[in-house]
């Protein structure tokens, strides 16, 4: 598969499985990122595994985990993973996180990590939630963040960043932030009280009305969490898992517990 664009989003394949990156992060070869998808092209993997599942809940957890791996080209044994529980919890992350087995999650109740560890990876896994990754290359910090709707309600995108600033110093004006694959403004419908929160929280700005029916744009909703504590650089991928279930999963369309996931780190 040739390289090209979905949304801000680059698609590529590495040995059989198709990953995505943001143009915005893809600047920095000192950080390593990967979006996996679903999508398996090599045939004989196909036949193997499916589509590719990274829902550590899944038996097939480490057997999938591990062909990403080979494929992506990193390290499980220094990955580190969240126990999400849709808050705003921000941990910071030191090799001291990483589990026996590697999958094992140290980190419990904790919905956004951030490390300025080199060659640790920070894991997080998604179905509709929108993966939130900030870096700053003055102060070579990085972290990411889980938000799902009550998340972005209490404003988890505003924590990370936060959080970098308290633990490292780290600028909001100096920070890149990509808000990855995640339910769009046209296909998440809500009823009239989580829109009122909504409202009350961002502003009408967030809410749109698709056929008669409330919808709420949380890709907006992060962006003026993020612009509220000075983050001026934010990229939104624009990529609706709702609306690309053959690339992504999406819990909300499909009712999977499937996940795709986000990994991040500092290798240079």
């Amino acid at each position: 598969m040739a390289e090209k664009m979905l949304g801000n989003y680059k698609i590529f394949e590495r040995e059989g499985l198709v990953g995505l990156r943001s143009t915005l992060l893809s600047r920095f070869p000192e950080l390593f990122h990967v979006f996996s998808t679903r999508m398996v092209n090599s045939p004989e993997l196909r036949v193997q595994i499916g589509e590719l599942n990274l829902s550590l809940n899944c038996p097939e957890f480490q057997s999938h985990f591990e062909i990403f791996a080979k494929a992506f080209g990193f390290n499980p044994n220094r990955c580190v993973f969240s126990h999400q529980a849709h808050g705003k919890n921000v941990a910071v992350v030191t090799s001291k996180d990483i589990g026996t087995p590697y999958w094992e999650r140290k980190l419990r109740e904790v919905d956004g990590l951030i490390t300025n560890e080199k060659g640790l990876l920070l894991v997080t896994t998604y179905a509709d939630c929108m993966p939130i990754v900030a870096y700053d290359p003055v102060k070579n910090v990085v972290g990411v963040a889980h938000s799902g709707w009550r998340g972005t309600l209490l404003e988890i995108a505003k924590e990370l960043v936060l959080k970098m600033n308290e633990e490292f110093g780290s600028s909001p004006m100096d920070l890149f932030v990509t808000i990855g694959p995640s339910i769009g403004p046209e296909s998440f419908e809500v009823g009239p009280e989580v829109a009122e929160e909504f409202f009350l929280r961002f502003g009408r700005g967030v809410l749109r009305e698709v056929e008669g029916r409330i919808h709420v744009d949380l890709w907006k909703a992060a962006e003026i969490s993020l612009q509220s504590v000075g983050v001026t650089r934010v990229e939104i991928s624009g990529i609706d898992t709702f609306k690309h279930t053959e690339l992504l999963y999406s819990y909300r369309k499909e009712g999977t517990k499937k996940r795709f996931a986000c990994l991040v780190g500092i290798v240079g």
